[in-house]
C-alpha cells in the first residue's frame, strides 16, 4: 500500500509521519502567536460625560442580566 519506516522496532506508515509533522507544525504556529486579551472592553468614545456615564451604566446592567441568565 504505502511505504513504512522502522522506528523503535515498529513499522510506522509514511502518511502517519506526515500527519504528525503537519500537526506539530500547526501547533507550533498556534503556540507562537500571541493570544489577544478578550476581557478588555473597547474604549467608549462619548461626546459628553453624561453619555459616557449612561453607556457604562447600560453595559454594567447588561452584564448583570447576562450573568443571571447564565447561572439559571
Amino acid at each position: 500500500m504505502g511505504g513504512y519506516f522502522n522506528i523503535a522496532g515498529r513499522k510506522v506508515a509514511t502518511h502517519h509521519l506526515v500527519l504528525g509533522v503537519l500537526a506539530s507544525y500547526g501547533l507550533g504556529i498556534k503556540a507562537a502567536l500571541p493570544n489577544p486579551d478578550k476581557t478588555q472592553a473597547p474604549p467608549i468614545n462619548a461626546s459628553s460625560a453624561e453619555e459616557g456615564e449612561f453607556v457604562q451604566q447600560f453595559l454594567k446592567a447588561f452584564e448583570e442580566e447576562e450573568n443571571k441568565t447564565k447561572t439559571h
